[in-house]
């Protein structure tokens, strides 16, 4: 299994401002749900998708400063 991974190098740029530049690599995130409306499953699956992505990137982010 591969562990969860962030590239993530932070510079000031010529204006001054931070710039951060980010590569995220996940391993394969396996999901289930069950719905009666197949609209309801994909927004089911978007948003379970979208939270576990968010917990994982503030983790690795949160380690990195």
């Amino acid at each position: 299994m591969t562990t969860p991974e962030i590239d993530l190098t932070v510079s000031k740029n010529n204006l001054g401002l931070f710039e951060a530049v980010a590569t995220l690599t996940l391993p394969p995130v396996t999901l289930s749900c069950v719905k009666a409306d197949r609209d309801d499953l994909e927004y089911q699956l978007r948003n379970d998708f979208s939270e576990i992505v968010g917990e994982i990137v503030t983790k690795l982010i949160g380690d990195e400063f």
